[in-house]
């Protein structure tokens, strides 16, 4: 029998962001930040589209205002006095590279930087013309690789709770989930999954896991045993490993990221979806990429191609930059995450929230049937009597399940967003402990 196509629905992430500014609540629902992305990457960016080649890139690197004031005759002190739009008109190239369109599957130098960003961090170098795709972010990425890499009717195996996108996408190309659901055990403070499940979702004839680690919502970055485990299902059933590594820098205590096609037998059947949302601030700019084994990068081009046709060329010079960075930079990005971790589980804990503090990303997925001015309400009910009582925005739990009871107990809250707006966040929360139950 087949399955009748459901159109995809709008997505309740960012219907509850759109409830958020409705309400003037603190969106602790969407991961969006609100703090400025990464200098380096904007200025990059921003200087590729000014000076359109590589040449007035180097030039403005070391450009000074006094220069400028020079070259265009000004006198100084009425240059001073000018707009600084009618300044940077005249910085513009007489040709222009940067503008245009390039190599749908991305910029050879944003390729190179991939690959010695991938080599520096898990000693394992994709080939920059062989095994990458730069795409429109992480969510186009994942919709290239399944579409180009699975057939209508196709077996994917989803964690659940998942991000939203996982079975939309799979419903849009007429994939048949299979869910595999994690379990919170809060007295050892762990998200965990269960092996029998998921070997048995293994041998349901299908052609895919999706993995992502650190995990969204729950924060569980799964271990080396774990992933192990999961290599051997791979091998065992042929199976494609698809994994969403946007998170990968943003890790507490102990825990450790690891790169799947590192792992014995892995290479040629694990697929890498990344991007800089995350790690730059800057999840408008739509700038992702594939590591692939070489004989599905061109089925993943083709699809790339045919959606989106490429990622901007300026903001592809600018995450180039980012990527270019040192590792220090890298490994300066979690300790704030964790400051801001703390307070909002501490918050959440305070007035009755049980809340397993994640072991990586900057999602809480936090149960509030102890909350007495929750603990009766469905889950979009708890949400909207947070954004319209209390004045922060959240997500429904049932929003990231698909089969089972366990999303009706839970809402997510993001973290990412300046302390200052937590703190308020946190503040406004406490008034929860004043409310009389609904």
């Amino acid at each position: 029998m087949t399955t009748q196509y459901q159109p995809p629905q709008e997505s309740v992430i960012r219907l509850m962001t759109r409830l958020a500014l409705q309400h003037d609540a603190v969106n602790l629902s969407q991961g969006i930040t609100d703090e400025p992305a990464v200098y380096e990457m904007i200025w990059a960016g921003l200087a590729a589209s000014l000076g359109g080649t590589d040449a007035r890139m180097d030039r403005l690197e070391t450009l000074t205002l006094k220069d400028i004031c020079d070259a265009q005759g000004s006198d100084p002190e009425a240059f001073l006095n000018r707009p600084l739009k009618n300044i940077l008109a005249g910085l513009q190239d007489e040709s222009d590279r940067f503008n245009q369109y390039s190599f749908p599957f991305g910029l050879p130098e944003l390729r190179e930087a991939i690959a010695d960003y991938t080599h520096q961090f898990y000693d394992y170098r994709p080939d920059p013309d062989d095994q990458i795709t730069v795409t429109a972010g992480a969510t186009e990425a994942l919709s290239s690789v399944l579409r180009a890499l699975c057939a209508p009717g196709d077996g994917l195996i989803i964690f659940q709770p998942f991000h939203e996108m996982y079975p939309s996408q799979a419903n849009l190309f007429g994939l048949r989930p299979t869910y595999v659901t994690l379990k919170e055990n809060h007295s050892a403070g762990r998200w965990e999954m269960d092996r029998d499940e998921l070997k048995g979702a293994a041998a349901n004839n299908c052609r895919a896991i999706i993995l992502n680690s650190p995990h969204n919502p729950t924060g569980k970055v799964f271990s080396k045993d774990e992933l192990e485990f999961i290599s051997s299902l791979c091998i065992e059933h042929d199976l494609l490993l698809i994994t969403d590594e946007i998170y990968e820098h943003i890790l507490y205590g102990d825990h450790t990221h690891y790169c799947m096609a590192t792992f014995d037998g892995m290479a040629e059947r694990t697929i890498i979806i990344n991007s800089i949302s995350k790690t730059a601030n800057a999840s408008g700019w739509r700038v992702g990429w594939v590591l692939s084994p070489p004989e599905f990068t061109q089925p993943i081009r083709g699809v790339h191609d045919t959606l989106v046709v490429q990622a901007p060329t300026p903001l592809q010079k600018g995450a180039e930059r980012l990527l270019r960075l040192d590792k220090t930079f890298y490994r300066n990005i979690h300790p704030l995450f964790q400051q801001k971790r703390d307070a909002l589980v501490t918050a959440l804990q305070s007035i009755g929230f049980q809340a397993t503090p994640p072991d990586g990303s900057y999602y809480l997925f936090a149960n509030y049937r102890n909350v007495p001015a929750l603990k009766d309400l469905a889950p979009m009910d708890a949400a909207m009597y947070l954004i319209q009582e209390i004045g922060v925005a959240s997500v429904p739990g049932d929003n990231f399940y698909n089969k089972g009871d366990d999303g009706n107990n839970y809402l997510r809250f993001s973290f990412c967003r300046r302390l200052q707006t937590l703190e308020e966040a946190t503040k406004r929360l406490r008034m929860l402990d004043h409310e009389a139950p609904h």
